[in-house]
């Protein structure tokens, strides 16, 4: 009698052997709005930060052409003028410094340290919707007579809340990036070894994650002083004050510190030579990041930037930045640079640091008596102007990588000279305010007109000419959105991982499994080897 009936085990082995049918992926807005890809919320940071962005350029240029008769309130009334420089203050590092750095630092440092997403991706999609809830709120509460100095109690509630979540989801994305950086390199990339962007992002996100929280703890006790109508943080004006300490040097330094890696992998590339003297470099970058940390600066009392530590860190400040651009300019020498609009772009963006950096070290020299006055607002928006060129510059550089196809070169060429035209321009004229003008103390007191009124048109001029060059570096972005089947994957030749990936790299990032790392260039080994 034959046996015909096939034994339970054997159905069981066979049923698993099959292959199952995979679901679609989810396409459209469901793709990113479930979406746990580092590339989708990095694009998602970047775009709306530069939305947002373009709207605080906008309002600075209405605050510069306020400041030109300082003697009456042309453009913005009384009862709103000092809400709306808090906003303007704010919005420029809140709104558009960090979610802009952390949007390209999100797309491409996975990438760099070959890894195939980012860690803890769901915390680090939660970070973007909330910083977006975060945003949303803090505009509500300005639209609803709240923020610093707002009549509202309800509307000045909305805004220490809706700043706590923003603050709160920097630091989720800041665990994210280091994270990547510290556990999820490939197989042979030591920390010695990693891309020098990467790097520094690393450095700037540990750094976020140790001062940041100092910030959100002053929000809480904040929130519950003013929402029991307590008095141990002052008024509703005062509350500025008391976030003044993020706002200025050197804490804004940590802002800055992926400039520096930036730079030196670009420079690498374009010279197609061999960094000298790499872990100078290094230790640069994590002595910049060092001298940023600015969480004992915690209180509005300008006694406060006279420590002789504050000295120190303003002075000892510039020695990183100059070393870079000893080390840079080696490159230069050793290599056969190639002008590109990634390099035009670091150079204009190490150009603004250094004039900032260079200047926040001239104000911390007591003799000069420049805390709190106007000339600390120069500082401030050059380190932030410097951060956002080098972002637009890593955006036009990694194009491919992050969008669909490379980016106009012609308007990248253009958009960094001028954006660094109308950075100095600003810049210079807040300085020379501060050294030569009356108080202009946005953090002590409600005056959004301080300085010379005749330096205050060359600020207004220059804010202007910012405008200009961020719609120009927009537009030469615009190709990223376009569909394109034949996208370059190394269109500068360059030195680390993130140029194996297909353009634009797939769910995964890279196809295949990755060479092992013996140097901080494998792709130039590989190149040197075939």
């Amino acid at each position: 009698m034959a046996v015909t009936e096939t034994p339970p085990e054997t159905v069981a082995a066979a049923a698993s052997a099959m292959p199952q049918a995979r679901p679609e992926p989810a396409t459209g807005l469901a793709a990113v709005l479930g979406s746990g890809d580092h590339k989708v919320i990095g694009r998602l940071f970047i775009v709306t930060s530069l939305v947002f962005g373009l709207g605080v350029v906008v309002l600075g240029a209405l605050f510069g052409l306020e400041a030109t008769s300082s003697a009456t309130l042309d453009v913005f009334g009384s009862g709103s003028v000092f809400q709306l420089f808090s906003l303007f203050r704010v919005g420029s590092l809140f709104l558009l410094g960090f979610p802009l750095v952390i949007g390209l630092a999100m797309v491409v440092v996975p990438l760099q340290v070959g890894s195939r997403s980012v860690a803890f991706p769901r915390a680090a999609a939660a970070s973007y919707w909330s910083w977006l809830m975060g945003a949303l709120l803090l505009l509500t509460s300005y639209a609803i007579d709240g923020g610093p100095g707002g009549g509202r109690t309800t509307g000045v509630n909305l805004w220490i809340a809706s700043m706590g979540l923003i603050v709160l989801a920097i630091l989720l994305a800041a665990v994210c990036l280091a994270t990547t950086v510290l556990a999820l390199r490939t197989n042979g990339m030591s920390l010695a070894r990693t891309p020098l962007y990467a790097w520094s992002v690393a450095v700037a996100a540990i750094l976020w994650i140790l001062t940041l929280p100092v910030l959100f703890g002053e929000l809480v006790l904040a929130y519950v002083d003013h929402r029991h109508a307590g008095q141990s943080f002052g008024n509703n004006a005062e509350l500025f004050a008391r976030i003044g300490w993020v706002l200025r040097n050197p804490t804004i330094y940590t802002l800055a510190v992926p400039v520096l890696g930036f730079l030196a992998d670009v420079i690498a590339t374009s010279t197609r030579a061999r960094l000298a003297l790499r872990p100078v470099v290094q230790a640069a970058v994590g002595a910049f990041g060092i001298f940023g940390f600015g969480a004992f600066l915690v209180t509005s009392s300008p006694d406060a930037l006279r420590p002789p530590v504050v000295i120190a860190f303003g002075l000892g400040a510039v020695l990183p930045i100059l070393a870079v651009v000893i080390l840079a300019a080696d490159g230069f020498r050793r290599g056969k640079p190639q002008l590109n609009p990634g390099l035009l772009h670091a150079l204009a963006a190490l150009l603004i640091l250094l004039l900032g950096v260079g200047a926040g070290a001239l104000g911390s020299i007591p003799a000069l008596d420049t805390a709190g006055t106007i000339f600390d607002l120069g500082v401030s928006h050059a380190i932030l102007l410097a951060s956002v060129i080098a972002s637009l510059g890593g955006i036009h550089w990694w194009a491919t990588k992050i969008g669909r196809q490379p980016a106009k070169e012609t308007l990248g060429l253009l958009a960094p000279l001028v954006l660094a035209l109308g950075s100095a321009v600003v810049v210079i004229g807040d300085l020379g305010s501060g050294l030569a003008g009356k108080d202009g103390s946005a953090e002590l007191r409600p005056d959004w007109t301080g300085g010379i009124e005749g330096l205050n048109v060359v600020v207004l001029i220059g804010t202007v000419i910012v405008m200009l060059g961020l719609v120009i570096a927009i537009v030469s972005l615009l190709p990223l959105f376009k569909r394109s089947d034949q996208s370059p994957q190394d269109p500068w030749e360059g030195q680390t991982l993130e140029w194996l990936a297909p353009s634009p790299p797939p769910l995964g990032n890279f196809v295949g499994d990755l060479p092992v790392v013996t140097s901080p260039e494998p792709l130039l080994d590989q190149r040197q080897e075939s």
